[in-house]
């Protein structure tokens, strides 16, 4: 049982896992804030809508990494926290197996079923933004595997106590996307497909130096004999997280579509910015909350529930505070945030209503950082489900009525207003959520006596 987590101060421990914990969520953003801005100078408008019609692919392999990463985390952790350290092996076991067989599965039907995918499903239709979409889509397909094992691995390692191995394996991908970006897109001149070239291999490259944790000889995460009934465990943990990261590809397909047919193309170039800009500030939250699973899974197991919620405090504030700066950046330079994924002719030729727009979407971003800590909390502290729930219910069935109701109201240039309209909704409903979670037993935190197996 690791006692540190259990005894030492709140407040320090807190500190020691935030900062790597931030850098190593950022590996989504690192990943898709680089290609969209080497494409959108490059090429422009249009090479930015035709990636961002293939963002919810790469969004989705990083939701079942994310699934099985951090419920098996959180199991891994938990197990720990009561002793049944075979238990917690077995955890990683079965997150690692299931991981591999997805990856496997997966990149052989997204590479033979690309195009069909993209036109049909993605919303590229049969005109030209279709081969550009598939000439970024095919690279980022093939890199499925990758995806799948950087956002699985990172969680396993910050809760065996190596937060700062994942973030140097993130910073080291992450610098060499960005790098074989340019190298490829401008010297190369490869355009889309040395965008999604140089993603996949910065993604190989992540994971490569993460799975040398697995030579260090005081590690936890060893190799025990997979138990499948481990698996719906591994789930339910990973639910909340599951959903949060496919939030992120619900919301761009969605949006994608709500923006073309009351914007047009102009909609679609738009909604790329706000994505990327949602998705710079889901990474920093997913790192905030990330940064708290290992200690609330282990004080809400070990029955210390007074621990888990000072954790909880510290989470919340640094959520709502980095929310605050974004929105208010938005508000006060709308102009340098478009200016950061397009260059200066495309943002002139975007219409006057742009940067209202802009402002709109972003004013979301102080509650969001409440709730997407909230709800990613809720699994840590033995609510799975609760956690899972509230995850779905904030995409698809809240946004898209709350898009079309907005556009209804205000309209074509209204659809903004969703994504705080959604986020008010949902987050009162967390904190009573929290709050109930907070009045059970410590032994109803820490899952009961089925929680304990036998190795």
């Amino acid at each position: 049982m690791n006692r540190l987590l259990l005894e030492a101060p709140i407040g320090r421990l807190f500190a020691h896992y935030l900062f790597p914990t931030v850098c190593a969520t950022l590996v989504t953003a690192i990943y898709l804030f680089a290609d969209t801005v080497m494409v959108g100078y490059r090429l422009g408008a249009e090479g930015v809508a035709a990636l961002n019609l293939i963002v919810p692919l790469e969004f989705a392999f990083f939701a079942v990494g994310s699934l099985l990463g951090n419920g098996g985390g959180i199991c891994f952790t938990r197990r720990l926290s009561v002793g049944d350290v075979v238990g917690a092996r077995r955890c990683f076991a079965v997150a690692m197996v299931a991981g591999a067989v997805f990856a496997a599965v997966a990149t052989v039907a997204c590479v033979l079923g690309l195009r069909p995918l993209a036109a049909h499903v993605l919303g590229a239709g049969e005109g030209a933004l279709l081969g550009a979409a598939v000439e970024y889509g095919v690279f980022i397909a093939a890199g499925c595997p990758a995806f799948v094992a950087v956002t699985l691995l990172a969680p396993f390692l910050r809760h065996d106590r190596a937060p700062r191995r994942a973030m140097a394996a993130v910073l080291a991908g992450g610098l060499t996307n960005i790098a074989l970006d340019w190298l490829f897109m401008y010297p190369l001149g490869m355009g889309l497909a040395g965008a999604g070239l140089a993603t996949a291999l910065g993604a190989t490259l992540t994971a490569a130096i993460m799975l040398t944790h697995f030579r260090q000889p005081a590690r936890n995460l060893r190799w025990a004999r997979p138990r499948w009934r481990l698996l719906p465990q591994v789930v339910g943990f990973g639910g909340g997280d599951f959903l949060q990261e496919l939030t992120g590809c619900a919301t761009v397909l969605l949006f994608n579509r709500l923006a073309l047919a009351n914007l047009g193309e102009t909609g679609l170039v738009l909604y790329g910015v706000v994505a990327n800009d949602l998705l710079v500030m889901t990474a920093l939250y997913n790192g905030v909350a990330q940064a708290a699973h290992p200690l609330t899974a282990a004080n809400a197991a070990a029955g210390l529930p007074g621990r888990a919620r000072r954790v909880l405090t510290y989470a919340l504030g640094t959520a709502a505070g980095v929310g605050m700066v974004g929105a208010a950046f938005a508000a006060l330079f709308p102009g340098l945030a478009l200016r950061a994924f397009l260059p200066a002719e495309a943002v002139a030729a975007l219409p006057g209503a742009a940067e209202g727009a802009l402002r709109a979407a972003l004013l979301c971003l102080p509650l969001m950082g409440l709730a997407q800590i909230a709800t990613l909390q809720l699994p840590a502290l033995g609510k799975p489900w609760a956690g899972t729930c509230f995850a779905f219910l904030r995409s698809g069935p809240l946004l898209l009525p709350l898009g079309l109701l907005s556009a209804w109201l205000a309209g074509p240039w209204g659809i903004w207003w969703a994504f705080a309209a959604a986020e008010a909704t949902v987050v009162p409903l967390l904190f009573l959520a929290l709050r109930q979670a907070f009045r059970r037993e410590s032994t109803d935190l820490s899952g009961g006596e089925p929680f304990r197996e036998a190795a």
